[in-house]
């Protein structure tokens, strides 16, 4: 007689994920999630300059209404787009645009 053993229980967690790379939506996902992460990245004062924030195939675009800002957020495009792919604890993010 053949025991039955029960499969091992996935964490909900991995399982959404598979769903995700079996939808072939996982990208569009994870841009979703780096433009809620660079709201709170940004702070309350870059959020009072900033119009609109979106993510297309590895790059975030962030409109802003300040030119001055724009300049200097510009200036330190690279260290923002490190900072935001460490908050999402992977490489998301390879560009980060400014408007």
């Amino acid at each position: 007689m053949r025991s039955q053993t029960s499969p091992k229980p996935l964490l909900l967690s991995n399982l959404i994920d598979h769903i995700f790379d079996d939808l072939g939506i996982r990208q569009r996902v994870d841009e979703a999630h780096a433009v809620e992460a660079w709201h709170q990245l940004a702070g309350p004062v870059i959020a009072t300059v900033t119009e609109h924030v979106w993510a297309r195939q590895g790059r975030l675009y962030v409109e802003l209404n300040s030119g001055t800002w724009r300049q200097e957020l510009h200036m330190h495009r690279i260290q923002w787009k490190d900072r935001l792919n460490q908050t999402l604890g992977k490489k998301v993010i390879h560009e980060i645009v400014f408007n």
